[in-house]
């Protein structure tokens, strides 16, 4: 999404613009989710919800008024329960052309987790659309009622330099640098689960800042661009190691249930050795072993890849671009101010608060924003 015109805005207007724009983006998908043929919806009403939150986030010393903690939960829980119904929906997008990697004897394994996280992921999505149904409309409702209105100070001396949401922005985003190059540093090795799933929510909430102000801000459009690649890489990086602990549960599991298998059968007063012949060639832990590997192998590439493009400074040249991208925001030019009298000459009066203003495609599709780990926070 690129909104013109909000950099040389009040602060507190632009925030507030900003937000209502993700809120209307959310509220657009949310009908859509009934709609069982719609395939993005879920999809769209996710990142709308993630967008407005890091917004909320990111410029929360100017929207705290507007959004007091307890609605700002009520909408944390209401993005959380987005996403273990597809965040199971990716891990069997990537199992599912396993097969043609694994052995005969280890596609039972796979069958077998198949039908779990299938099973996983329909019962997470009918809780979703109960719970959204029950919450969703009242937390837009007040979002938007106290978004859409607040109180501020109006300075008329005409010699000052009154900030800007630009100016903002700035402040904003050499924190968020600074919070990225922190998290990339901490991460040496392919195990490092938790610095680099944090690594990706600073490269998110950077992008998500960003990505708005592509439009009217030239620099901006190449950073987005590698900010996504990364997030996209994190992302991936994240699913192998959110899959090798599922791995490592589930072949507990397996082997359990095989084990009472064989128990009842064998209890039988008349045990059936056929059965019990079966049960005992028929080991689906030797599948999700082969699996593991798989996975392992995938995380391992990953790191590789992050390992050349991003840390050890490799992304010091990069990191100076958005610095340099700060820095620019900060120098940016303030809207006139408007004159005592009325007289023209003076900006054009903001558009409503809350309308839904002109709003084009980035062209960055979201498909690491499909799963999302976990929270932008």
């Amino acid at each position: 999404m690129e909104i013109h015109g909000l950099l040389s805005r009040p602060p507190d207007e632009g925030a507030r613009l900003l937000a209502l724009g993700f809120l209307d983006q959310a509220a657009a998908a949310y009908p859509r989710l009934s709609d069982p043929a719609d395939a993005e919806a879920l999809h769209d009403f996710r990142v709308a919800l993630r967008r407005l939150r890091s917004c909320l986030r990111s410029y929360r010393p100017l929207l705290e008024a507007s959004v007091p903690r307890k609605l700002a939960k009520k909408l944390r829980k209401l993005a959380q329960a987005t996403g273990p119904g597809r965040d199971t929906e990716v891990q069997i997008e990537w199992l599912r052309p396993r097969a043609k990697h694994l052995a005969g004897a280890h596609r039972a394994g796979l069958s077998w987790l198949l039908a779990r996280l299938e099973e996983r992921m329909r019962g997470a999505y009918g809780e979703l659309t109960e719970h959204l149904e029950a919450g969703f409309p009242g937390v837009e409702q007040k979002l938007r009622r106290r978004l859409s209105v607040y109180r501020t100070e109006v300075h008329l001396d005409p010699s000052g330099r009154r900030p800007t949401l630009a100016d903002a922005t700035a402040e904003i985003l050499r924190g968020q640098i600074a919070e990225l190059e922190t998290h990339l540093a901490r991460i040496e090795e392919s195990g490092d689960e938790h610095e680099a799933h944090e690594a990706r929510i600073s490269a998110k909430r950077l992008r998500y800042l960003l990505e708005p102000f592509a439009g009217e801000l030239a620099p901006a459009g190449p950073v987005v661009k590698r900010l996504k690649a990364v997030q996209d890489l994190l992302g991936e990086l994240h699913d192998a190691h959110v899959l090798e602990t599922e791995l490592r549960e589930s072949i507990d599991i397996a082997a359990a249930e095989r084990a009472r298998k064989l128990f009842d059968v064998s209890l039988q007063e008349v045990p059936d050795e056929q059965i019990l012949r079966a049960e005992r060639r028929r080991s689906r832990e030797s599948g999700l072993i082969a699996l593991a590997r798989l996975n392992r192998n995938r995380r391992d590439r990953l790191f590789d890849r992050l390992e050349k493009e991003w840390l050890e400074g490799a992304a010091a040249d990069f990191l100076r671009d958005v610095e340099q991208l700060a820095e620019a925001l900060g120098s940016a030019p303030a809207a006139p101010q408007p004159s005592a009298d009325g007289a023209p000459g003076g900006p054009s009066p903001p558009a409503p608060i809350g309308a839904n203003f002109a709003v084009s495609g980035s062209g960055v599709k979201d498909d690491k924003d499909s799963k999302d780990a976990k929270d932008a926070g």
